[in-house]
């Protein structure tokens, strides 16, 4: 495998599905094989590919609650290459369940460990929290990715990430490396982008690749499609495939 990477922040709404779905997809269109795993009770990666979803009743929650093989869980996608691992609503309880387990933070990590020859890349969609079914994925990475918005919010969440970050490092998973913050919603000309975009790279290295806003995004999902197969020469789709680039650059 060559990287297993956390699209991770503990605030909603910065992107960090649709960025956890377009890096999967544009990965395997790259001809990589890909497993994205949604980790998030909203389920809302999973929605864009509903045909592999839970229709069978398997999902990322029974991975935690009763620790069923993960191969057993995974499901192929429309899209060449890309394999899910689907959410679940109760994920939400994951929390509780694992709560006080001597090896509660390592459930995700010995389950990739199981299919480390099956894919080359494993994408992980956390839930907006710093929970611990997020420190599973922080545990199992190899790359963490945030994704951010310009507001006062994104700055003041990324203390909370770098420490969560540390803490995983120093305790569970030494290997683990920030490759950057992606800036979603981005809008280069405003007063308040050239304000903050400088005090985020105080703290976290940016990707070149913006994301810029776009209706279709928005369009997408309610059609659980992807941009790629929605609009792909919109000025986001191609946003997302130069971000694309960039992560496999540092695929090795």
């Amino acid at each position: 495998m060559k990287q297993t990477l956390c699209i991770a922040n503990q605030k909603g709404g910065v992107g960090k599905t649709t960025t956890s779905v377009h890096l999967a997809v544009g990965l395997a269109r790259k001809g990589e094989r890909v497993l994205l795993i949604d980790l998030d009770a909203q389920s809302n990666a999973s929605s864009v590919f509903s045909e592999s979803s839970t229709k069978n009743g398997k999902d990322s929650f029974l991975l935690f609650s009763e620790k069923v093989p993960i191969r057993e869980l995974i499901t192929p996608t429309r899209i060449a290459g890309l394999s899910l691992l689907p959410a679940s609503s109760k994920l939400s309880q994951i929390d509780v369940l694992l709560s006080g387990k001597m090896d509660g933070f390592f459930v995700l990590k010995e389950a990739l460990e199981t299919v480390n020859n099956d894919f080359d890349w494993v994408v992980i969609d956390c839930p907006p929290s710093l929970s611990l079914i997020t420190m599973n994925a922080f545990v199992a990475a190899t790359g963490l990715i945030v994704p951010l918005q310009i507001s006062k919010f994104s700055l003041d969440g990324i203390e909370a990430i770098l420490e969560a970050k540390n803490h995983t490092v120093k305790r569970f998973n030494p290997g683990l490396k920030i490759l950057g913050a992606l800036l979603t919603l981005f809008q280069q000309r405003t007063t308040m982008s050239q304000t903050v975009v400088p005090m985020i790279e105080e703290h976290l290295r940016l990707f070149e690749s913006k994301i810029p806003p776009s209706v279709a995004v928005e369009e997408a999902h309610l059609l659980n499609q992807s941009l790629y197969e929605y609009q792909p020469k919109n000025k986001t789709t191609k946003a997302y495939q130069q971000f694309t680039d960039e992560v496999y650059s540092f695929g090795g």
